[in-house]
């Protein structure tokens, strides 16, 4: 479920680790910016062999995911990765505090160790948007662009490289603040239309392609008994509407409207190519009138307006719903739950049936972020820093990447045993634990190697011993579980669809009538939506609401959206 892609690049990054310079001098540049960092000399540290010879240090923070766990006797500052990276590199990685990274603790402690000009770390990762905009509006972290471009190794750029505009989101008035993650989305956060294939077996029908198809199926969903239990208890569709229309992480409701061309709550070109805001598009109303026709007709639940990724779980879980459009982890998480309680059970990928015009547009939740770093950060921690990175990134050069991060995983993730990999639970000492989550930030993605082997895995195709060895060493599933091909075939169907793919083409900062209006043009919205599909307001109440979101800020945040798109082109 956690799939990450990384690549292959042609960069040289083992000069970095054998020649004793982790970054070069620069004199002669004297930039005018607040940077001083990479404007000023400095003292290189010694690397002998890829290792800081004496250690160097930097500190961070860290968001930890439920159920996380460490084996007996490690802990957050002191575990296999932190010694191996110490070991091996030269670097000490010292983490201040945690948070959970799901239940909100992790940002509350961002926030208040910000506005109570606490400690701050050398280092911070952000995982989402808002947190990496709280960052660089704090004004506490640096100006990244020489640095990055003074230490970075060339493979690290490379696998930036294959990100299509990462520096937008993190640019302030020309400036970089944050180091751009590098993983991307191949296939893995698009969304495919997930269907119980035993209920479409049992009623000897066919998965759909139109419009048309797709109320055939949803109305046998609901009135054909799927689930034989005699009772008219089940629900054809469900998806995520509390709060906003577009871009849950599970249950996805946007390529409903994308089945008549708009996407609401995003930024996207339209014919004149300035930037729109697909919620007020006619598009939408036609959406909306379709899906108060599908309520009315009991296709989704009478409280569709509170359901979120939880509610769809518990009803994916509980056997009551047929249809769920969700990226290629879906089969993992819930559907192995469902099978736990169901082995009969089974959802399967297809594409999103046809609109009026062609393929469904839709949209996909973001895999962003950045790194900020402190602006009072020491040289020595800050070429530590660059120096585990740069090192972290030098596996895609190695020959043998699963010998490059055996002191981490072996033990951990798998055992060696008459030459081979052996992944067993019962044959690992301890159990078997993900050592690659004790990774500071995460595993490195270079997106095009990640999508290369995930492509030979999905079709199929003969994979080399270095591919196998790519796989194991970062994490690459194999498809030999039946539900992880399952993934892979979800996959390939993703990657049919990014032609019809609407992404985010706002990449800025929130504008300053954002900030004072979009709390209220999202509750207009969400309150206008609502009424029309629960038939509490007639349909033409969108074309009164569109009218007001633009007199309401919504045609001052156009026009400052397109200032902003119109100077990054």
């Amino acid at each position: 479920m956690n799939m990450k892609t990384r690549v292959l690049t042609t960069a040289l990054t083992a000069t970095l680790l054998t020649t004793g310079i982790l970054g070069c001098s620069n004199t002669n540049n004297q930039g005018s910016g607040e940077n001083k960092k990479a404007n000023t000399q400095t003292k290189t540290l010694n690397v002998v062999n890829g290792k800081i010879e004496p250690a160097a240090s930097f500190t961070t923070v860290m968001g930890v995911n439920p159920g996380f766990k460490y084996r007996e006797g490690e802990s957050v500052t002191d575990n296999v990765f932190t010694r191996w990276a110490e070991d091996k590199f030269g670097v000490q990685i010292k983490t201040l505090w945690t948070g959970g990274a799901t239940d909100g603790s992790y940002n509350t402690k961002l926030k208040l160790m910000l506005s109570a000009n606490d400690e701050l770390p050398d280092i911070v990762m952000s995982g989402s948007p808002a947190n990496t905009n709280l960052l660089i509006d704090s004004g506490k972290f640096m100006e990244v662009e020489e640095v990055f471009e003074k230490y970075a190794s060339p493979t690290w750029k490379s696998a930036l490289a294959d990100i299509k505009d990462p520096w937008l989101s993190v640019t302030r008035d020309g400036k970089k603040m944050a180091i751009p993650g590098t993983s991307t989305d191949y296939g893995q956060a698009n969304n495919v239309l997930w269907i119980r294939q035993d209920w479409l077996d049992k009623l000897k029908l066919k998965a759909p392609t139109t419009i048309e198809e797709l109320e055939t199926v949803m109305d046998a969903f609901v009135n054909q008994d799927p689930d034989g239990n005699g009772q008219k208890d089940t629900f054809a569709l469900d998806f995520a509407m509390k709060d906003k229309m577009t871009g849950s992480t599970l249950g996805d409701g946007s390529w409903i409207f994308g089945l008549y061309g708009a996407m609401p709550e995003r930024w996207y070109p339209g014919e004149d190519g300035k930037l729109q805001n697909g919620s007020i598009l006619p598009g939408v109303k036609q959406g909306l009138m379709k899906m108060k026709e599908w309520k009315d007709k009991g296709y989704f639940a009478s409280d569709i307006a509170l359901h979120d990724p939880n509610t769809i779980v518990t009803a994916v879980t509980s056997n009551k719903v047929g249809i769920v459009a969700a990226p290629s982890f879906f089969i993992q998480y819930p559907g192995s739950m469902l099978l736990a309680t169901n082995p009969t059970a089974m959802f399967k990928p297809y594409p999103l049936p046809h609109g009026v015009n062609g393929p469904a547009l839709h949209t996909y939740f973001t895999i962003s972020g950045g790194t900020v770093i402190n602006k009072d950060i020491s040289d020595e921690a800050l070429q530590a820093y660059f120096h585990y990175m740069n090192s972290m990134y030098a596996v895609y050069e190695s020959d043998n990447p699963l010998e490059y991060f055996k002191g981490f995983q072996e033990g951990y993730q798998y055992v060696v045993k008459d030459g081979k990999i052996v992944t067993d639970e019962k044959e690992i000492p301890g159990g078997k634990i993900n050592s690659n989550d004790y990774i500071f930030g995460s595993m490195p993605d270079v997106a095009s190697k990640m999508k290369e082997i995930t492509l030979k895995v999905a079709k199929k195709e003969e994979l080399t011993e270095k591919d196998r060895a790519f796989m194991q060493a970062l994490g690459i599933a194999d498809d030999t579980n039946p539900l992880q091909r399952i993934v892979y075939d979800a996959m390939l169907i993703s990657m049919d669809e990014e032609s019809s793919r609407v992404r985010e083409h706002y990449m800025g900062p929130l504008t300053s009538t954002m900030s004072a209006r979009n709390e209220l043009l999202q509750k207009m919205q969400m309150e206008t939506y609502s009424k029309i599909i629960y038939g509490e307001a007639a349909v033409d109440t969108f074309d009164q609401f569109v009218e007001k979101w633009k007199s309401s800020g919504g045609d001052t945040i156009t026009k400052e959206v397109n200032e902003w798109y119109d100077s990054v082109k």
